[in-house]
């Protein structure tokens, strides 16, 4: 008799814990998607330069795609995707990373791309909090300059 009260018990339980509001692990995120080509001054492709998410021009970090879609390819083609925080789909930072490859050491350019940014799916009302893509074409980086009197090219 212990035995069934105590299986009528778990069954209780068990119904009673299904109609609760279920916990939800992570963080709020949308699915972002970008599309650029980074060209030098002279409309030629540049490899090695990553792309990620910024909360501003000052910020130091941001969201960084996936590491095989977030770089730039050897046609200055950068086809990015990831999960990022919300509401930083529209700062995006474009960095050299390999340095002097690829023709010289290129400075870092934030862009605010707001106006390019299309949702193409809603959030659930959750975490997910939709998907958005955003096209943006050539972008064009600037070599830095060369210190004369620095003999390697070092930044004092």
């Amino acid at each position: 008799m212990k035995r069934f009260i105590n299986f009528i018990l778990l069954l209780l339980g068990c119904g009673i814990q299904a109609s609760c509001i279920l916990a939800e692990y992570g963080t709020p995120h949308v699915t972002f998607e970008l599309k650029a080509r980074v060209v030098n001054e002279q409309g030629m492709p540049i490899e090695g330069i990553e792309v990620r998410t910024t909360h501003g021009a000052d910020d130091q970090y941001g969201d960084t795609f996936d590491s095989r879609t977030g770089v730039s390819d050897y046609r200055g083609e950068i086809n990015a995707y990831g999960q990022i925080s919300p509401g930083n789909q529209y700062n995006i930072r474009f960095i050299d990373i390999d340095g002097e490859l690829n023709g010289g050491e290129y400075l870092t350019l934030d862009l605010d791309i707001s106006s390019e940014v299309v949702e193409t799916k809603k959030g659930d009302g959750n975490w997910f909090s939709g998907a958005f893509k955003a096209d943006i074409g050539d972008v064009t980086l600037t070599l830095k300059p060369v210190d004369e009197n620095n003999e390697n090219g070092e930044e004092e």
